[in-house]
């Protein structure tokens, strides 16, 4: 139940889940090697319940942290193809003195109302799953794709509200 039918604060939350193998990619016309591959989920929990009602949608991490830094509508889901057009959603966020209100619609609308330091624990708990993907993706040898310190800089200018214009 969203809290405006109930006048309680939501509450949100995350997970993620990695996972590690291997896969035989080729480096030649005629030679394949066994490489290590390492994929992440990430999903976004409104009062114990998963907020993208489709699995086919994929919530988009550089768009959560975009939100920290701006109110309006956020692409923070998309398809799982990558595009957004395809699939996925909008949230709506608008940013008051002590909380901030997330609004989407699928099925219908709904509307969310945070705690400010409940969107940051969540951001923070993000920065530092995001920093052990990162280890582990260089433990591997693999590709790193995050920008962690642009993702901290966001959060410090939210913790800045000076810098948000609050409704």
């Amino acid at each position: 139940m969203a809290a405006s039918e109930d006048n309680s604060l939501d509450t949100l939350t995350f997970e993620m889940l990695v996972d590690i193998s291997k896969k035989y990619t080729n480096i030649s016309k005629h030679k394949r090697v066994l490489a290590p591959v390492v994929t992440s989920t990430i999903s976004l929990y409104v009062n114990g319940l998963r907020l993208n009602e489709d699995e086919g949608e994929v919530f988009v991490v550089t768009e959560f942290f975009e939100s920290l830094t701006r109110q309006g509508r956020i692409p923070m889901y998309t398809c799982s193809c990558g595009i957004f057009g395809c699939g996925g959603f909008y949230i709506d966020v608008l940013y008051k003195k002590e909380t901030v209100i997330w609004g989407t619609e699928q099925a219908t609308f709904t509307k969310y109302i945070f705690t400010r330091d409940n969107i940051v624990c969540v951001a923070e708990g993000l920065i530092n799953k995001l920093v052990e993907l990162h280890q582990l993706l260089q433990e591997h040898e693999l590709q790193t794709f995050h920008d962690i310190e642009a993702y901290k800089e966001k959060l410090a200018r939210f913790l800045n509200p000076v810098n948000n214009q609050l409704s």
